[in-house]
């Protein structure tokens, strides 16, 4: 087991960053929450100040504003559960603890603290509502479709047409397209659903701009770059990359494993982009065409 001091330090950090959000935090609930999880880190350093030889600890301003930068980008739900997913190991020393001691006083106070830990705290960070947590599938479904669509079509066309400007413009017709069009599925799905009818404009906006983010970020190669070789390896970079950013976001947001989620994501957008290359090279060699 890892010693009390390192414990104590995290119950520390952990409640000094939560009192540091509750700080700058503008929504009365959100405060109230953040400052009752900060004093729930308080019991449990005061359990570990028992235990440590180290009584006193200090945190880093630029800690403090890393979180709080991730908090107003990211959402306090993300802010929060990124925070706490470091927890679980003391969770394990908790229950090592608990099950060698005799001391039914102790044993009481530590039952309670993991309750705390384990339950009280989830639901604290489960009652935060936040615009961005409720439409997530929304922004989801865009960012993968637009992936998955475009990246396949872009590849496409790049073995296709070989010219990056004529690639850039009939990914950006494409994709602005397709952009358009999940926006208005999303929109009357949500419509059609009695839950969700009054979020129909909000679902459509979301799973379009997320799109939209998509197609600039994909096509910009294109335009930016001289060749489609060095176009297609920039935008493989970017796909990556956007995948590794979502896939860590749900992951911590839903407490799903961070390698299934852009394992998943990945062989999608390579196996689109496998078949769009044969159709591709296919389209060249029974059409003739050269540009």
């Amino acid at each position: 087991m890892k010693h009390a001091d390192h414990y104590a330090e995290e119950e520390f950090r952990h409640g000094a960053i939560f009192r540091y959000l509750a700080k700058y935090e503008t929504s009365p609930e959100f405060k109230r929450i953040l400052t009752t999880l900060a004093s729930h880190e308080d019991d449990h350093l005061a359990f570990w100040l028992t235990r440590s030889e180290k009584k006193s600890f200090t945190i880093s301003r630029f800690e403090l504003l890393k979180h709080r930068l991730i908090r107003k980008f990211l959402g306090l739900t993300f802010a929060a559960k990124y925070l706490e997913s470091f927890q679980e190991d003391s969770s394990a020393a908790y229950s090592e603890i608990l099950a060698e001691t005799k001391d039914e006083v102790l044993s009481e106070k530590m039952r309670a603290l993991v309750k705390a830990e384990q339950e009280d705290e989830q639901t604290l960070i489960g009652n935060i509502k936040e615009e961005r947590v409720a439409f997530i599938s929304n922004i989801v479904l865009g960012l993968n479709d637009g992936l998955i669509e475009l990246t396949g079509a872009l590849v496409g066309f790049s073995f296709a047409l070989q010219k990056p400007s004529l690639v850039a413009l009939t990914g950006a017709i494409t994709g602005i397209s397709a952009a358009l069009s999940m926006a208005s599925s999303a929109y009357l799905q949500a419509r059609h659903d009695p839950d969700r009818m009054h979020e129909a404009k909000k679902s459509g906006i979301y799973t379009g701009i997320a799109y939209l983010i998509v197609v600039i970020l994909l096509v910009a190669p294109f335009l930016l770059l001289g060749s489609v070789p060095a176009a297609l390896i920039a935008m493989a970079c970017i796909v990556l990359f956007i995948i590794l950013c979502v896939s860590f976001y749900t992951a911590v947001l839903f407490d799903r494993r961070f390698t299934a989620q852009a394992g998943e994501m990945l062989m999608f957008s390579i196996g689109v982009a496998c078949v769009a290359f044969l159709i591709g090279i296919l389209f060249r060699n029974m059409t003739g065409i050269e540009l």
